[in-house]
């Protein structure tokens, strides 16, 4: 649910001083938009892009304009404008120096939601972190306008400044009331949708008319102001018994979104073990492939080997035969040598005995 101030309605909550204010069912319904509206629209833009401090007189100037001008219906409706809360006045603020940030967060809420539809696991986490680094700079970026202004900014500010650029990420009327800057209030999103989100320069809606301060709450001229707690208005057991559901509702909408956001992350982790396990796959099959030609090259080597030792077995034989043959020859050879060698000592020795038997008879 959204929660915010309900500038524009008369419901009893917009009558209330704090922070934050609940739309109720039953609330009245803003009226469609006239030229009363678009003169209330027109103030109140003007209003709201205003320090808080300088709002409630150019606002009671406005009111006393229009009066003057006899339009007492938008005097009423312009008295009826509420100061803005600081956050609020610092969201406004951003609307007008941050525009195209904000309408980047409109858009990325859009976008995110879509994807949480979708269960787009991945695309959530991815969205997620450019959420939270944009809400970081806007909330940067309103700290730094409002150190700009002498305006120091708490941690509570701060938290309802985020939660009120949630709120317009989380939802359309939500974010069309925050690119409007009449805030008077900070939202906050629940989960649960939106009531009556009273935006005066996007609604057009009439304002009620202002409550009159008691005399005696009145300070006295020239003594300063004093800041005065706001007064809840007390609460008919129908308003507990609502205010008791809305918070459960809240509680379990909260829980419904925790569990929505770990399924996506889940199924986020999931999809990144598949995308991971499918190229592990693909490595090892390129690594098998590479392994097979590896395999196959080694067979062909080893082919190429086993018939060359063949050719190689079969030329080895034939020269070992040769080899025989060869030393058979050179043992003939020998043989006829040494066969040659007696034949000549043979004919040496009968040619001596010649010799000498031709010098006897001679």
């Amino acid at each position: 649910m959204i929660q915010v101030s309900q500038v524009g309605t008369t419901d009893r909550a917009t009558r209330r001083t704090g922070p934050r204010t609940r739309w109720r069912p039953g609330a009245q319904r803003l009226p469609s938009p006239s030229v009363h509206d678009t003169d209330l629209a027109s103030a109140a833009k003007e209003l709201y892009a205003l320090p808080p401090g300088d709002f409630t007189a150019a606002r009671d100037e406005r009111a006393a304009q229009a009066r003057a001008a006899g339009d007492r219906d938008l005097a009423r409706a312009i008295g009826g404008l509420r100061r803005p809360v600081v956050s609020a006045w610092l969201v406004n603020r951003l609307a007008r120096a941050a525009g195209d940030q904000l309408a980047e967060l409109v858009a990325l809420g859009e976008s995110l939601r879509q994807a949480q539809q979708d269960l787009a696991g991945e695309r959530v986490r991815e969205l997620s972190a450019q959420r939270r680094q944009l809400v970081a700079t806007l909330v940067a970026e309103a700290k730094r306008l409002a150190a700009q202004d002498g305006r120091p900014v708490g941690p509570e500010v701060e938290r309802e400044v985020e939660a009120t650029l949630q709120a317009a990420l989380a939802d359309a009327d939500a974010a069309a009331a925050v690119q409007a800057g009449c805030l008077a209030s900070p939202l906050s999103y629940a989960g649960l949708g939106v009531g009556d989100v009273a935006s005066v320069a996007t609604r057009g809606g009439r304002a009620p008319a202002p409550r009159e301060t008691p005399a005696r709450d009145k300070p006295a001229a020239g003594a300063p102001a004093k800041a005065k707690p706001a007064r809840r208005p007390r609460e008919t057991p129908a308003e507990r018994e609502a205010r008791r559901a809305a918070e459960e509702a809240e509680r379990q909408a909260r829980k419904a979104q925790a569990d929505a956001e770990r399924r996506a992350n889940q199924i986020a982790e999931a999809q990144q073990a598949v995308r991971q396990a499918t190229e592990t796959l693909a490595d090892a099959t390129a690594a098998l492939a590479r392994a097979e030609q590896d395999v196959t090259s080694a067979r062909a080597t080893q082919e190429s080997a086993r018939q060359q030792v063949e050719r190689l077995d079969k030329e080895l034989s034939l020269a070992v035969a040769e080899e025989s043959r060869a030393n058979r020859a050179v043992r003939d050879a020998q043989r006829g040598k040494e066969a040659a060698a007696r034949a000549a000592d043979a004919a040496t020795r009968q040619l001596a005995r010649a010799e000498a038997a031709a010098r006897r008879l001679g």
